[in-house]
């Protein structure tokens, strides 16, 4: 059971922010835009009010860091303004060591997050982990430390919870990381204890509510997400009413719902690869030359398989359109784009363009296309990004992206945007390091003349990045982090300038449907730079990573 410190206890009747979601303009499904409010209360002395215009991203921690990224960092990517801790992390001590932090906002102030700029959810599992895990139990999740599995009971997590204070909680969800497909049974504990364990962390206990988001649960099958998101919906009687009220149903309770991927990918690959296993071989005989029903016959079993859209569609069809949609662990900006466009999706994960910088790649593309963007050389889609391990940029003395300007390159009448990362835009001091008063009184003339103003350093090159990734340098894989992250922020802004900038949202709509379309015939969806740049990462961590003497001196015995 969760023991907490004593000052977790007197937390328990603290006031929680209220989250609000402003839909400006949208429908059930399809692209939509609006404005995720946060407003804390008026006794906190930080800015009560955070808005973060949608779509827009949070980004993931691990040990509540986010890789690769020191605390200025954070408060210099302008970008970030949700960030999510995965609890699971610090289970190896009872009670958790983040328990022990004191004050009105414990979770920011222990992780050294700005709660006038950051939203900060809280989460017992990373989203990103689709690690086979131990099954759980009726009154147990499974999570992953450490130290190994600790079994994490629903009143440990509304402990965990109500202690630390976030600003969002995610409820507890019963999701099968077994190798699918899954039993019925299998399948209706799954909605029945994520159904209960929301409940329970819905039990009033504060004088303001917490905000929760619940994983939709039902796995590959639409009849049972269908089912999960009517059970939330269903009016609530007897026990289960007085538990929750005033709240007549657990919708009532809900802030917002979230959509975890990682098992989901994995599971629709093997369901299809199932389904091709199963299909059966066509007579060569009488195999038609051209593209008849009798070809497609035979792959008509696929359908029975839904897409990841038709299942995140099945979940959101029973549920109110005006609360906020997350999806984690999506794979490449064109899943992104696809899932604003078909679903209507208000919030994504950037594990994906962190991955991105541990292999080295730079992100490079810009959202809407513009018209000198064609495709490359020889009618080549373009790659979404730089490998940046690849010898080719071992002398390439230019900037990270070709679709952004660097800072130091920004004029009156470019049209091109600019990356703001601190790796294509760096700043430079505008004024001195003072040690003593004798160094002010020194340079009060230079403050006075107007030259304080913000100045750009040149960019850090492409060959400058090649050097630092291949003898290993952490700064490599930190200046990669902002400027991916600043990429994913102007594709998503880029998105929310198309669909804000026209008053019919049938038709913001339908231009949108045609940049996506546009995009996808630019871009290479198979982002196929990310596989060689991962194979090129893997040989650079043998030649130079843990062991590498040993390996070299074996080779000149061979020799």
């Amino acid at each position: 059971m969760a023991q907490t410190q004593p000052g977790g206890a007197q937390r328990v009747g603290s006031r929680f922010p209220k989250l609000t979601f402003i839909l400006d303009q949208g429908k059930q499904f399809g692209p939509r835009v609006g404005r995720l409010c946060l407003t804390r209360p008026s006794d906190t002395p930080s800015n009560h009010l955070i808005d973060i215009p949608t779509p827009n991203f949070l980004i993931g921690t691990s040990r509540g860091v986010i890789p690769h990224f020191s605390r200025d960092h954070v408060h210099s990517a302008n970008g970030i303004s949700w960030i999510n801790v995965s609890f699971e992390s610090f289970l190896e001590q009872t009670p958790p060591v983040p328990t022990y932090q004191a004050g009105s906002q414990p979770l920011h102030d222990f992780f050294g997050f700005d709660s006038s700029r950051h939203i900060v959810s809280l989460s017992l599992r990373d989203p990103l982990d689709a690690r086979e895990m131990p099954p759980n139990g009726n009154s147990h999740v499974s999570a992953s430390c450490m130290r190994g599995v600790r079994k994490v009971t629903p009143a440990d997590w509304r402990s965990y919870v109500l202690t630390m204070q976030p600003d969002i909680a995610f409820a507890l969800s019963d999701t099968p990381f077994t190798a699918a497909p899954h039993s019925q049974k299998r399948m209706t504990k799954s909605i029945e204890r994520s159904a209960a364990w929301l409940a329970d962390l819905l039990r009033p206990s504060t004088p303001t509510a917490l905000n929760v988001f619940v994983h939709m649960a039902g796995g590959t099958s639409t009849s049972a997400r269908r089912a999960f998101s009517h059970s939330l919906m269903e009016t609530l009687h007897g026990l289960e009413a007085n538990a929750v009220k005033p709240l007549s149903c657990l919708d009532e309770g809900v802030a917002g719902y979230a959509f975890d991927l990682a098992a989901l990918h994995s599971s629709l690959i093997l369901q299809n690869s199932e389904s091709l296993a199963q299909a059966p071989t066509p007579n060569a005989a009488h195999t038609p030359t051209s593209l008849s029903s009798s070809m497609i016959e035979p792959l008509s079993f696929l359908s029975l398989t839904p897409t990841l859209d038709e299942l995140l569609r099945a979940s959101l069809d029973p549920l109110p359109i005006a609360k906020p949609r997350l999806v984690t662990d999506v794979r490449s900006p064109h899943e992104i784009l696809r899932l604003i466009r078909d679903v209507g999706v208000d919030v994504f994960d950037a594990g994906w363009a962190v991955k991105a910088a541990d292999i080295g790649v730079a992100l490079d593309f810009i959202f809407p296309v513009p018209s000198s963007h064609d495709s490359g050389p020889d009618h080549r889609k373009r790659d979404v990004g730089h490998n940046l391990y690849d010898a080719k940029y071992a002398y390439d003395f230019v900037r990270l992206s070709d679709a952004f300007l660097a800072g130091c390159d920004r004029t009156s009448s470019s049209q091109t945007p600019v990356c703001p990362c601190v790796a294509c835009s760096p700043v430079a001091l505008t004024s001195p390091i003072y040690h003593s008063k004798v160094d002010v009184q020194s340079h009060q003339a230079h403050l006075d003349d107007g030259m304080s103003r913000e100045q750009f350093s040149p960019p850090f090159t492409r060959a400058y990045l090649h050097h630092l990734l291949h003898t290993h340098e952490m700064s490599a894989h930190t200046l990669l982090v902002a400027h991916n992250v600043a990429v994913l922020d102007a594709l998503l802004t880029g998105v929310r300038a198309i669909l804000s900038g026209h008053a019919d949202q049938h038709e913001a709509a339908t231009i949108f449907a045609r940049e996506v379309t546009r995009f996808e015939e630019v871009y290479d969806g198979d982002m196929s730079v990310f596989h060689t740049a991962l194979e090129n990462w893997k040989d650079v961590k043998h030649a130079r990573g843990k062991g590498r003497l040993a390996r070299e001196a074996q080779k000149e015995k061979k020799v």
